[in-house]
């Protein structure tokens, strides 16, 4: 190819790139996830074991799927997600509500595909508009790419989570038909799909764009098996780097502890604000304004990183999940928004930390696989948390010897397993501590 065509090649690649993340991450049911799931007829333990299979299928299909990707093609990997994407909402559309073991099965198979979705994508989208870049000399512009893609893709998820609220509400819905003369009334039921609908919509324009890709030039790579082979020894040897490594071991438990009981909280968030009482329509609005404050968190990680040691910003993000754990299991009516807000600060407030540790102490030949490693343990701790809590929720229920399964008592176990928060993060912070003393501290 001339210079000109693969240039041509790279622009298209990037623009295609910029639309599959924006519409590949920007939802529109994440902001009623968890009260859809309830809203269909699953439970609170059946949804914190489907979490768990949704992590647990990443964690198992990441390293293989990247391997696939550097032999068979990442377009062809791009076109698997955007597939399992399309059959995973389309799952949820024939999905029957309230159909009891049947749905759950059907659930548990829609968790499975979109966990194949997300290893398929992760790094593949990247890798294609890069390696695009490299190839027509333009890598150069790479930052200025990302810093597009981010915007995009904020824009993006602030409309989606905006739309995706507001048609979930009938009160809001049915104020709006009013507003044009229309004087069909919906109902909730008749509301659940909608969002669902809406991100297969969603997942069309994906898999327009994943089609669109193309495959920059690139030298051949080995077998599937001599690829997956190399990605299990690569993993291997970082994960023996972490184990003897203080301050990333550390970091990798510090984010284990956080990220995980933090990211059980927000699948559960629209939940919460129902029990707290706030509208549905408000939920958007709610996600939109928690994302808006990566416009800031990320300046306050920065200085608070230069001006001190990882110990002490460790234990700073801690005492913003305590607090913010226990704010919440209080529950209280409207102003119980406010721990939420520290909840979402001190996941950013992490994320950068561990990027920003992890990246200074990694050897550049192992950089990426370190990080890769992060994405395996965070995943896997938040799968184990998502089985514990469901166990947890069967546990509530059994002790209160109530089988009932209306909303009154389904706000009663969730606003009860809440007063567990904060004493089960409390244990796995000071386990940080002693793990990491139990392999280091009679070294040191």
């Amino acid at each position: 190819m001339s210079s000109a065509d693969l240039e041509t090649t790279a622009r298209r690649n990037v623009r295609n790139f910029t639309l599959f993340r924006a519409f590949f991450s920007a939802r529109f049911y994440y902001p009623v996830y968890a009260l859809l799931f309830l809203d269909y007829g699953l439970t609170l333990g059946q949804f914190g074991m489907l979490n768990a299979l949704w992590a647990v299928t990443i964690v198992a299909l990441e390293i293989p799927s990247g391997a696939l990707a550097d032999t068979i093609g990442r377009r062809k990997l791009l076109i698997f997600g955007a597939v399992c994407m399309l059959f995973e909402m389309a799952v949820l559309l024939v999905a029957p509500i309230g159909a009891g073991t049947w749905l759950f099965v059907l659930f548990a198979f829609n968790r499975l595909l979109s966990g194949a979705a997300e290893a398929a994508v992760s790094g593949a989208d990247e890798a294609l508009a890069y390696d695009s870049l490299k190839a027509a000399g333009l890598e150069g512009e790479w930052g200025k790419v990302l810093e597009r893609v981010q915007r995009d893709t904020s824009l993006a998820f602030f409309f989606a989570m905006m739309i995706g609220a507001a048609v979930y509400d009938p009160q809001m819905v049915n104020a709006v038909f009013q507003f044009f003369g229309i004087s069909f009334i919906v109902e909730q039921t008749q509301l659940i799909k909608l969002p669902i609908l809406l991100t297969f919509f969603s997942g069309i324009v994906v898999f327009c764009m994943a089609l669109r890709m193309r495959e920059p030039p690139a030298e051949k790579g080995g077998t599937v098996r001599e690829t997956l082979a190399n990605s299990w020894r690569l993993t291997g040897a970082a994960t023996r780097w972490i184990w003897a490594t203080p301050l990333p071991f550390a970091i990798i438990l510090a984010a284990m502890a956080i990220d995980s009981v933090v990211r059980q909280f927000l699948t559960l968030a629209s939940e919460y604000w129902s029990v707290i009482e706030l509208p549905i329509a408000s939920y958007g609005l709610i996600g939109s304004g928690m994302a808006l404050m990566g416009l800031f968190v990320p300046r306050i990680a920065r200085l608070l990183a230069e001006k001190n040691t990882p110990v002490k910003n460790f234990l700073l993000t801690v005492g913003t999940v305590m607090v913010g754990l226990m704010g919440l299991s209080l529950a209280i009516p409207v102003l119980g928004i406010l721990p939420a807000v520290l909840l979402y600060a001190s996941i950013q407030l992490m994320g950068f930390f561990v990027s920003r540790y992890l990246n200074e102490a990694a050897p550049s030949e192992q950089r990426a696989t370190v990080l890769s490693f992060r994405g395996l343990s965070t995943n896997f701790s938040y799968g184990a948390v998502s089985i514990m809590y469901s166990g947890l929720i069967v546990w509530i229920k059994a002790k209160a010897g109530n089988s009932a399964t209306g909303e009154a008592a389904q706000h009663l176990v969730f606003v009860e397993s809440l007063q567990f928060f904060p004493c089960y993060f409390a244990f796995t912070a000071v386990m940080v501590f002693v793990i990491h003393w139990i392999r280091f501290g009679r070294k040191s």
